[in-house]
């Protein structure tokens, strides 16, 4: 028996490009047509699988690093870092009004050494911010045991295997007081990282749009939280008005992520 040869054309993400051939032996043409229609339907079902997938490799590929940020941040963590930032403005402009570039002039006034006090975000904010998942989650531990071990101070936490060191600094008069700094840090906290902020994982996505995340991001793996001359130093080489929307987030959340 001679076979009946059908072409279907089978859309590949939604774009009528790709064919496949169904050879069908001879069975007449009602088994032919019935054969072809439960084919139809299993293409069907598998494009109406696959198409909600191709969107969303469409949406992610054309976002903006801001929008990339934005929704890997999540709706509710971009909203409150929004109004930290918005705080941030406020103060900026009442502390320099004259200003045009507010932001850049606060960092090199805190390089400087000009700034007395660092602006804050306000405490029951903070409380409500540290509900979500935009600043990470930690426990608090005090050593069980501080004491000199002639060169060095030794500090043991409870269910740390490895001891720190600390080498005594001495004072402009040549005096070293070791054992107000051992009272000092036996009640000095430790703060250990439970859960990570989905602040870091956001800006990783999208590192490569802009130098500055790229070095920020290096060196904070390299040395963790900065203090802020050293964060502010960093920022200043890299700011330009282009990347300012993530200089102002990343200044805001290393000042209050410990």
């Amino acid at each position: 028996m001679n076979n009946i040869i059908f072409r279907i054309i089978i859309p590949a993400n939604g774009i009528l490009e790709n064919t496949e051939r169904i050879d069908l032996p001879y069975m007449g043409i009602a088994e032919s047509l019935a054969t072809i229609k439960d084919e139809m339907r299993y293409l069907t079902i598998i494009l109406i699988i696959l198409s909600p997938f191709a969107c969303h490799q469409k949406t992610d590929k054309n976002d903006t690093p801001t929008e990339k940020f934005e929704r890997i941040l999540g709706e509710q963590e971009t909203t409150y870092l929004n109004e930290i930032v918005c705080d941030l403005d406020n103060y900026l402009a009442s502390t320099y009004p004259d200003q045009e570039s507010k932001f850049k002039t606060y960092l090199v006034d805190i390089s400087k050494s000009r700034v007395k006090e660092y602006w804050k975000i306000e405490s029951n904010k903070l409380k409500k911010y540290g509900e979500t998942n935009l600043f990470g989650k930690y426990d608090t531990i005090y050593p069980d045991s501080v004491w000199y071990g002639g060169l060095s101070i030794n500090i043991k936490y409870p269910d740390f295997e490895f001891i720190e060191e600390m080498i005594p600094i001495k004072r402009k008069n040549g005096e070293t007081n070791i054992d107000s700094m051992i009272n000092s840090l036996k009640i000095e906290p430790k703060y250990l990282l439970i859960e990570q902020s989905v602040f870091y994982p956001a800006l990783d996505s999208i590192q490569e749009s802009d130098s500055l995340i790229i070095n920020y991001i290096d060196a904070k793996e390299a040395a963790g939280n900065m203090s802020p001359l050293i964060l502010v130093g960093g920022l200043m080489y890299n700011l330009n008005e282009n990347n300012e929307y993530f200089a102002k987030r990343i200044f805001v959340m290393e000042m209050y992520e410990r």
